[in-house]
Formats: structure tokens, C-alpha cells, sequence
């Protein structure tokens, strides 16, 4: 996960000074229609494979096949919805951009059950290696030919062949030890459509509410308003969307294992919670404090717009990072629809919220809109849906994400005055508030919770992560 974090940030940094805000912005467009299309060519299946525990090699290569299929299908209706997609973000440029990441949707599903048995079985260190070398090969790529001057398209050209690779070596290792049989059969299906299509419905409406902002930044204010919201967005949510799948696809499937006993649950989603706010919330406060000068000193002058949106967004990154985690529990005991329905819900005030944002502030507006919803949302989903699912636990629901909130709140305040240094440049005060913001946070947490560093290291160096091993769940 750390080498994963890191050679993306470093990718960022070197592309924002090869590539335009417009760029960026109109790769945030393809990114939204692309990553839409994914959820309905997986169909919700991944995870029903993860739930139930007795899939046949019968029920699988059925699966499999249809997988290929549902691939081949998205592919030809992004092309035929292609007219309509330009039209409603007017950038005809989007035409080729989107024709060519279409092609994604003939490679992964080669993959994909593939990716899924692996995180059923628990083999993470398998998956890291595999997302290594996927990164690397995207990031070689698209840095590449952004120097030979490709634009927008070298992000493309990076992303199918960072897909290419993984794929390739998802195919191999499942022609190894999972090969699908030529096999397919309707009643195969069965119990896995059911419980698909609430996912893939539930995932789709998430996943519209969470690029909600994209839509209608791209729309209403154009691919350079969203450039400069798209590097804001990717440099605050990026930590959260790499760490947090850490976690949760091991959730995932040992809650399945125990989606019968509440307190073990409890046990195992409070732990959780720990563990991604000692992550995630002293990075949110560092980004805030240090975005003034981290912006301009490694992305460049150009991108100063962006500094006011990072800071605001990070309210929404601290608060998805610790939201993030009911879905797995959601999953785990069964429970898709009711997921499908707390989504279908949010977007209705969403919709409305953000839009009034765009109108009354621009890009600020958005990210203001997006804060204070997301506030709102993280009230009612302890109350809706965490609470439903494993009782009233207030108390140590709050008790949980308490100590990283207090360290983070005296790492504010440590990074806030050496901001008031005037004796060094700006990029060696960036530099200072980066070792002692790692060096205050990891000596708190030395201080009073030490057997949590063992923890992070496993995950940073991307060593076996496991619920059980960590005490998540206790036996």
C-alpha cells in the first residue's frame, strides 16, 4: 500500500507540471463515464462471489463468462452513447478520449474473478505485488508519453496498460490455479443475480453520489474548473480510496465468516474504525495545514486554485474514511438492499445540495456543499444503518476514532506554527512540517498506543494484513 501511495503521488506531481488543468479536467470527464460503466460490467458479482461461501467450478465458470460478456456490451454502449456524453459535458474533444478508454472493458473482465477468488482467500500479499507492478506500468507509461507531448491521451494509454498488465497477471495466476471451464449455464446464476443486482444498484447510485461534484463542475463550469477540482479531489481522496480497500476487502470476507454473531461484528467494524482514523485523520490534517505551500512547491504556481479546495475538502475525506467501512458490514450480513436504499436517499438531497453549490460558488461552492452534506450524512449513517446492524453502541462507536482525533488535533497545532517560521524558504518549511508531523504523530501513538505501530508498518510495507492477526476480531 505505501509503494502504491507513493509512486501515485509521485506520478501526480510530475504530470501536473507535463499536463494542463484542461487536461486534467477532461480526464476527470472519462474517469466519471468509465468508472459508471465498471459497476454494471461487474454486475454486482464480485462481491456475491465473497458472500457465498459453497461456489461450485460450475457456478464460477458461468460467471466468468458472463463477466467477459457484460465487458463486451458496456464497450459497445459507450460507443453509442458517446454523442450524448459530449453533448451534456459540450467538450467534443471527449470523442476519442472516450472510444479509447472503452477498450478497458475487453481486458479486465479477463481478470476480474481472478482478483476476487484471491481476495476471498485471503492472499493480499499476491494482490499488492500485483497492483505494484499495475502502478508502476501506468505510471511509466502515461509520464512517458506526456513528455512526448500526448496531453490528455497519456493518461488513457497509462491506465489501459497499468490494466493490461494486472490483468495479465491475474489470467495467469487463475489459468494456474481457478481455470473456468467452457461452461455456462443459467441456473448457475441464479442466487448470485439476486443478490448482484441490489449491489450493483446500491454501487451505482454510491458511486453517482460520489461524482455528483465531477458532473456538474464538468457541465456547468468546464474541464478547467474540473482540473483544478479533479488534482484537489485526487490528492485528498487518493489516500482514503488506497488505504481503505486495504481494510475492507479483508473485512469483507471474514465478516461473512461471522455474519451470525453480532458481537464479534461489533468487536471487528469498531477495530476497523480504529484503525482507519489513525491512518486517515492525521493525513486529512496535514494535507489542510500544509496545502498553502505543498501545492506550489511541488505542483506548480498553476495550480494554486486548488489550495482552498484541498483544504475544504479534506472535511470529506476524514468523514468518508471512517463511513467507508459499512458497506463490508452491509455485505456481510446480507443486507445489499438496505445499502441500495440509504444511497438512493442521499443522492436525492445530494442532487439538489450540490448543485446549488456550483451555482451560488463555483468549483468552492461544490467543495463547501460537498463538507457540510457529508456532516449531515455521517449523523444519520451511525443511526440508519450502523446501528441496525449491530446494535446501539454510541458510546464506543465515537470511543473508537476519539485518540486519532486528539493526536491530530495537537499535530494541527505543531505543523499550524512552524507555518510562522520566516527564516527558511518555503519548500524547507514544507519539508520540516513533513518529518515533524510524522515524527509528533508516530511518537503520540508510541506513547500510548504502541502495539498500533506494528500494525501500520504491516500495512505501509504491505506485509499480510489480517483481521484475525491484528485482534480485530477476537475469537
Amino acid at each position: 500500500m505505501g509503494v502504491v501511495t507513493t509512486l501515485q503521488f509521485f506520478t501526480l506531481a510530475v504530470l501536473a507540471h507535463l499536463l494542463s488543468p484542461s487536461d486534467f479536467g477532461l480526464m476527470g470527464m472519462v474517469i466519471v463515464v468509465i468508472g459508471f460503466s465498471q459497476l454494471f460490467a461487474d454486475m454486482g458479482i464480485s462481491n456475491a462471489i465473497i458472500y457465498h461461501q459453497d461456489a461450485t467450478r460450475e457456478e464460477l465458470s458461468s460467471l466468468y463468462w458472463l463477466n467477459i460478456a457484460a465487458g463486451i456490451v458496456i464497450f459497445i454502449i459507450i460507443y453509442a452513447a458517446t454523442p450524448l456524453i459530449i453533448s451534456f459535458f459540450q467538450e467534443p474533444q471527449l470523442k476519442e478520449l472516450l472510444h479509447l478508454s472503452a477498450v478497458i472493458f475487453l481486458i479486465v473482465p479477463f481478470g476480474q474473478q481472478f482478483q476476487v477468488l484471491l481476495q476471498k482467500e485471503l492472499q493480499f500479499n499476491r494482490l499488492a505485488k500485483i497492483d505494484i507492478t499495475g502502478s508502476f506500468t501506468n505510471s511509466v507509461c502515461a509520464i512517458g508519453l506526456a513528455i512526448l507531448g500526448l496531453g490528455v491521451f497519456s493518461l488513457i494509454w497509462g491506465q489501459l496498460a497499468g490494466a493490461s498488465v494486472r490483468t495479465l497477471l491475474l489470467f495467469y495466476w487463475g489459468c494456474k490455479n481457478r481455470k473456468p471451464y467452457l461452461h455456462f449455464s443459467l441456473q448457475d446464476l441464479k442466487k448470485y443475480i439476486s443478490f448482484g443486482l441490489y449491489q450493483m444498484g446500491e454501487k451505482a447510485i454510491n458511486y453517482f453520489n460520489s461524482n455528483l461534484d465531477y458532473l456538474l463542475i464538468g457541465s456547468l463550469l468546464g474541464s478547467k474548473a474540473l482540473g483544478y477540482y479533479t488534482l484537489a479531489y485526487n490528492l485528498v481522496l487518493r489516500p482514503t480510496n488506497l488505504i481503505n480497500p486495504v481494510i475492507t476487502r479483508v473485512a469483507f470476507p471474514v465478516f461473512s465468516k461471522l455474519q451470525n454473531d453480532r458481537e464479534k461484528l461489533k468487536k471487528g467494524y469498531l477495530k476497523i474504525l480504529h484503525f482507519l482514523s489513525t491512518i486517515n485523520f492525521p493525513i486529512m490534517a496535514g494535507l489542510a495545514v500544509a496545502a498553502p505551500l505543498l501545492v506550489p512547491e511541488v505542483f506548480g504556481n498553476q495550480w494554486l486554485p486548488s489550495v482552498i479546495l484541498i483544504q475544504i475538502l479534506t472535511i470529506v475525506g476524514l468523514l468518508r474514511s471512517t463511513g467507508n467501512p459499512v458497506g463490508s458490514l452491509l455485505l456481510s450480513r446480507g443486507r445489499a438492499d438496505l445499502g441500495f436504499k440509504w444511497n438512493l436517499a442521499l443522492i436525492i438531497t445530494q442532487i439538489p445540495g450540490l448543485y446549488l453549490g456550483a451555482k451560488l460558488g463555483g468549483t468552492k461552492g461544490v467543495a463547501i456543499a460537498f463538507a457540510i452534506l457529508t456532516c449531515i450524512y455521517s449523523v444519520f449513517n451511525y443511526y440508519i444503518l450502523i446501528r441496525k446492524m449491530l446494535g446501539s453502541c454510541l458510546h464506543e462507536y465515537i470511543a473508537s476514532m476519539w485518540p486519532a482525533l486528539w493526536k491530530s488535533s495537537i499535530l494541527v497545532g505543531v505543523l499550524s506554527v512552524l507555518n510562522l517560521i520566516q527564516i527558511l524558504s518555503d519548500i524547507l518549511i514544507l519539508i520540516v512540517q513533513i518529518i515533524c508531523g510524522i515524527i509528533v504523530y508516530i511518537g503520540l501513538i508510541a506513547a500510548f498506543e504502541k502495539p498500533l505501530l506494528s500494525e501500520i508498518r504491516n500495512m505501509i510495507f504491505g506485509k499480510e494484513f489480517s483481521i484475525k492477526k491484528s485482534n480485530m476480531v477476537k475469537e
